[in-house]
């Protein structure tokens, strides 16, 4: 089998990686691909495709993202994953690796033998006792990165769009191992590779809980019981959800309390400056979504409020998740875990590893159970008077609860402030990814606007 040359890689890359869903950089004309790296990690392995790894600079009009491909090489797409093609040439395709059991299974004996991926190497958190994988499988859910499981001991988070330095994920995780935190997983390694003068983290293992589900899909069925059967009051339903609502609040505040004292960050914002990014949200998103554009002043008058809201001394801010809902918190059979703390991939990666205020995590947690509640009514089937009626009651006792879990939540007009940044940020996310979502969001922003 003949592997593609770079070049003829790059011209089919500039055509189909926004069809991938972990592409960021939709909303941009792709001008064409610059491939850094083009390592072949694969060769002749009888149980698994050729398989390189490519970083490449993706060139926009306005930006020069970078992103890891681990490409398969076969002579056909498996079935039923044609949507993972990169690249197709005479007689051999290149598809994503991350999708096929046996490319996943053979990178990571690969990495654990030699400790390395062609030019990444493997680096070992002390005293970590990390497996040698037999078996390597797709988890099936792609986001913005994508991640595998090995032998459903260790999840492998392949990161997509590269940054310089250290990645967020694995510095947070490892100080709150340090600061013996149990609400999140173990961090046995991480990966790194070198381009230039540049190191990036290209992948990290971790903990993987078996039997866990993660808050949205738990969340979801809860709403649905509760849709399903209207007559009985929510307290009675045995899948009242306000118990799990209150330990996840639990959970998030005690992971706010470690990485205070994991990650000591001694600052205060003015209410301009913790405002600042709230309002260019805004004016962004403004530009973008027109109904945000219909409501501005109205938002503005709100981000005016919690501005004067802030103390004369301050607003005190420390490390956070940053990108906290339901889809980033895993309910196991022993407690909640929250996972995925790179931040918010709309915010630049620089704002992303900035102190921020705990009440942007909370929001983001008070906008998933709003977006829980009222998900099945987007189907149309539950879209009547009595079943909003009955989900909006569902979404104000587990906010409540959820509250009520996590102790103080602070100033409610700081809140309100946060919570519609956040609803505004889906609105953008919406539009340009699930437009058939995007009602969800826009319902939330008219509410908190009167």
């Amino acid at each position: 089998m003949t592997i593609p040359t770079a070049d003829f890689i790059a011209e089919e890359l500039a055509d189909t990686l926004v069809r991938m869903r972990f592409f960021a950089d939709k909303v941009s004309d792709i001008d064409h691909v610059e491939i850094l790296a083009l390592d072949p990690v694969l060769r002749d392995n009888p149980n698994s495709p050729d398989v390189d790894i490519a970083l490449v600079r993706v060139h926009t009009a306005h930006s020069a993202p970078t992103y890891q491909l681990p490409i398969a090489w076969a002579q056909d797409v498996p079935e039923g994953h044609e949507q993972s093609l990169l690249v197709r040439a005479e007689g051999v395709v290149g598809y994503d690796a991350l999708i096929d059991s046996d490319a996943i299974t053979a990178l990571g004996q690969k990495l654990s033998d030699e400790g390395k991926l062609g030019r990444m190497e493997l680096r070992r958190v002390p005293g970590s006792e990390q497996p040698r994988p037999e078996s390597g499988r797709p988890m099936g859910v792609e986001q913005s990165n994508t991640s595998v499981i090995f032998d459903d001991r260790v999840m492998c988070k392949f990161f997509r769009r590269l940054y310089p330095g250290t990645n967020a994920d694995v510095e947070m995780l490892a100080a709150l191992a340090q600061a013996d935190c149990k609400f999140v997983p173990e961090l046995y390694s991480w990966v790194e590779t070198t381009i230039g003068e540049d190191t990036y983290t290209t992948a990290m293992l971790q903990e993987f809980a078996p039997n866990s589900v993660d808050g949205w899909e738990l969340a979801l069925g809860a709403v649905r019981d509760a849709i399903r059967d209207a007559q009985t009051p929510l307290e009675d339903l045995g899948t009242d959800f306000t118990s799990e609502a209150r330990a996840l609040g639990e959970a998030v505040a005690s992971v706010h309390s470690s990485l205070a004292a994991a990650v000591a960050v001694k600052n205060r914002l003015t209410g301009a400056e913790l405002v600042a990014p709230l309002r260019a949200r805004l004016d962004f998103v403004a530009g973008v979504v027109p109904q945000i554009a219909e409501v501005k002043d109205k938002a503005q008058a709100i981000f005016d409020r919690a501005e004067a809201a802030v103390p004369e001394g301050g607003a005190v801010v420390q490390r956070i998740h940053g990108d906290l809902h339901l889809g980033q918190v895993l309910r196991t059979p022993s407690s909640w875990r929250l996972i995925d703390f790179e931040g918010e991939p709309s915010r630049p990666w620089e704002e992303r590893r900035l102190p921020d205020h705990r009440l942007r995590d909370i929001a983001g947690m008070i906008r998933s159970f709003d977006y829980a509640a009222h998900y099945p009514l987007l189907t149309g089937r539950e879209d009547t008077e009595a079943a909003t009626e009955r989900v909006e009651q569902w979404a104000r006792r587990n906010i409540d609860a959820f509250l009520e879990g996590y102790g103080d939540s602070s100033d409610p007009v700081l809140l309100e402030a946060f919570v519609l940044d956040k609803a505004i940020y889906e609105c953008l996310y919406e539009a340009q990814n699930r437009p058939n979502w995007l009602p969800l969001p826009l319902r939330a922003v008219r509410s908190l606007l009167g």
